[in-house]
């Protein structure tokens, strides 16, 4: 089968995934870098006549970058595909490595130019997959590293294709050369301080003289993982549906993100709980976890001692555990206040940091008296040590104790805010109000009302 027939049967192999996923793709868009791979991969969407764009991504980190802006133009142009070149900052970042920062940029660019219809491709293959395999291994990886490079996968609300991934090098080089295509070299592929060109120019070759297929067979260990890979998550997807807990209407001062029974979480064994919580976390967050990640939650806060207060920070979010259940938490933009604010509830009031807004609203036989609205009050925060008598009940007791009761997690109890009449705690917002400041049956009060501002 000649090369360009064996590209189109691998096009449409990708088009049933993306019917599976009923994602419609009206127009391919090229990632174009002017290397051989991405101008193969140019030419033979061009050879089948299909509706594609070009898109290259300027990294500024060689010298000859605008020459290769000038040939990708040129080159297009020849061809008669419209371009677009993406100019991104792709410096290095602490804790992370050059290719890492590069790779990121380029997909961040990339994802940001697609639009309605466009299916993203990039020009990975064979020898690549084999080199992702070699380097997630070292790595450690798990399954889902193993797996290495999908022919085809969900990227943001686009697809992401790889057609070339079943091509080695030698073909696609074959095939440059007899269609007489030009294209551009990058040196830093020759700088063997960057792992993939070690692998790619000293260990490979030597693997290849001992064993021929070596590339071909780590490609095929790679798609196995990925079939192994279906199962784990196919298995944690039927877990997580039995650990998921509703989280609770009442008013939240952190958006629960997530909530897990930690009861039935314990019931499974530590491969399949980590297969779960992995699942759990790309599922909520749509970002991957790393393995220590995983075991912390599992050590600290599913089998940890039930007073165990841990709070683990992953990327902007943080689990936590409150009696039986765990929680994922998204951390709000801004620190806190616990200072004293003044207010007079004849106007609004937007608490900092908690993004929320109090209001004085009218109620009718509950809620405090209609004289507190003409006095100057202010809203405080827990110190410890506060005594409480809620309307209803017979005794007071301490704030502590009542929260424990009703079962406010610790770190809601932090931003709770306490409604104060001089030096007289009057009102737990969202709670209580005072026996000594509630109004009786029959007659009009008001209470705070607490709205996402």
């Amino acid at each position: 089968m000649s090369f360009l027939k064996r590209f189109q049967t691998s096009l449409e192999s990708l088009h049933e995934f993306s019917d599976s996923k009923n994602h419609s793709i009206e127009r391919y868009v090229i990632a174009y870098s002017g290397g051989i791979d991405s101008l193969v991969l140019l030419h033979c969407f061009k050879q089948i006549k299909a509706n594609i764009r070009a898109v290259h991504v300027h990294h500024g980190l060689q010298d000859v970058a605008d020459d290769w802006v000038h040939h990708c133009q040129q080159t297009c142009e020849a061809l008669n595909i419209p371009l677009e070149v993406l100019y991104v900052n792709a410096r290095q970042k602490p804790g992370t490595s050059p290719e890492e920062a590069a790779r990121n940029a380029r997909y961040q660019a990339l994802q940001k130019n697609l639009k309605a219809g466009d299916c993203l491709v990039t020009a990975q293959h064979l020898d690549d997959q084999a080199e992702t395999l070699l380097l997630q291994l070292f790595r450690t990886a798990s399954a889902a590293g193993l797996s290495a490079m999908p022919a085809c996968k969900i990227f943001g609300e686009f697809l992401h294709i790889r057609p070339l991934l079943s091509f080695s090098r030698k073909e696609i080089e074959n095939y440059a050369v007899k269609n007489k295509l030009q294209w551009v070299e990058d040196p830093s592929n020759n700088d063997l301080a960057y792992d993939r060109n070690f692998l790619r120019k000293k260990i490979l070759p030597q693997l290849e003289k001992r064993w021929s297929e070596v590339s071909s067979q780590l490609a095929t260990v790679a798609s196995q993982q990925a079939s192994n890979l279906q199962v784990l998550e196919d298995m944690a997807a039927i877990d997580l549906a039995s650990a998921l807990v509703t989280p609770d209407k009442s008013f939240s001062f952190f958006k629960i993100e997530s909530m897990l029974s930690i009861k039935r979480l314990k019931k499974f064994s530590s491969p399949r709980l980590l297969n779960l919580l992995r699942h759990w976390i790309i599922r909520s967050l749509d970002k991957q976890p790393t393995r220590n990640l995983l075991q912390e939650i599992e050590s600290s806060l599913i089998n940890s001692q039930p007073d165990a207060k841990p709070d683990i920070v992953f990327s902007g979010y943080t689990f936590r555990k409150f009696q039986d259940d765990l929680y994922l938490l998204k951390l709000n933009d801004e620190s806190i206040t616990h200072e004293t604010i003044s207010w007079h509830p004849s106007s609004a009031l937007t608490l900092p940091g908690l993004n929320v807004q109090l209001k004085a609203v009218e109620t009718s036989g509950k809620g405090l008296d209609k004289k507190l609205l003409d006095e100057s009050l202010t809203i405080r925060f827990r110190q410890g040590g506060e005594k409480f008598h809620p309307a209803g009940r017979r005794h007071s007791q301490s704030l502590k104790k009542l929260l424990q009761e009703a079962g406010i997690p610790p770190w809601e109890r932090e931003v709770l805010p306490l409604l104060y009449f001089r030096d007289e705690l009057i009102a737990v917002v969202g709670l209580w109000v005072s026996k000594d400041y509630s109004v009786a049956e029959g007659e009009s009060g008001w209470r705070v009302e607490i709205t996402k501002s």
